[in-house]
């Protein structure tokens, strides 16, 4: 059974900047999950998907107990059973997404975090340590364009998007490889505003933007 999670106090660091999120979704880590694409990141890799989230400060300052309560609705809502967080870079707002994570590990949900940091290099950051023991699995490495995951007939992992990044588990919730098997996977969502993002791996990705704009009078939408 989920406890109850601990009120934040106010010199806790309670603003996590954000690009997008989405309540529910199943291309973003095994199971029903609420994803997070933090705003800002100076690794810049060449070929991300979501070079939108690079500057930092542009994506709105969310407070993270409205956040929390974003993840109570859609486990009621939408029973899922974990969240992730992408970007951007979470590990360069680590005090705020520690105060997330938490949270969620706080009402029973799995947590995994895409970081472009490598082990060596996370490890090394300060709070990084907290972080770690609020997550279940770490995927660490820069993506890189020229490694693309192979398909799942290649013996390639789902939700993955380049071979260098690996999979770190802190915890066994997440660790049987078959939870990280299967068809490469994109989504199109349509916000209540009517705006419309695709997510999911790079590679899916990039085959429904194509088809979109293959679609006459379409409007493509950015990724994530």
């Amino acid at each position: 059974m989920a406890t109850a999670c601990a009120p934040l106090r106010d010199e806790d660091p309670v603003v996590l900047h954000v690009a997008h999120s989405v309540p529910v979704t199943t291309a973003e880590g095994p199971g029903r999950r609420f994803a997070l694409w933090v705003q800002g990141c100076t690794l810049r890799c060449p070929g991300c998907c979501n070079p939108a989230a690079f500057a930092p400060g542009r994506g709105p300052g969310v407070r993270v107990d409205d956040l929390v309560e974003q993840l109570r609705d859609a486990r009621a809502r939408h029973g899922i059973v974990g969240l992730t967080l992408l970007g951007g870079e979470p590990l360069q707002q680590r005090p705020a997404v520690t105060a997330l994570c938490r949270a969620a590990q706080q009402l029973g949900l799995g947590v995994i975090v895409f970081s472009g940091y490598r082990w060596a290099e996370a490890s090394v950051l300060p709070g990084f340590d907290v972080l770690w023991a609020s997550i279940d699995t770490l995927v660490d490495g820069r993506y890189d364009a020229e490694q693309p995951e192979p398909g799942p007939d290649d013996g390639g992992r789902r939700f993955i998007g380049s071979r260098n990044q690996r999979l770190l588990h802190r915890t066994a919730r997440y660790r049987d490889p078959d939870a990280w098997r299967g068809p490469a996977q994109a989504e199109i969502h349509v916000d209540p505003r009517g705006r419309v993002s695709v997510h999911g791996e790079p590679g899916a990705v990039a085959s429904v933007l194509a088809q979109l704009r293959r679609s006459p009078g379409s409007t493509v939408p950015g990724d994530r």
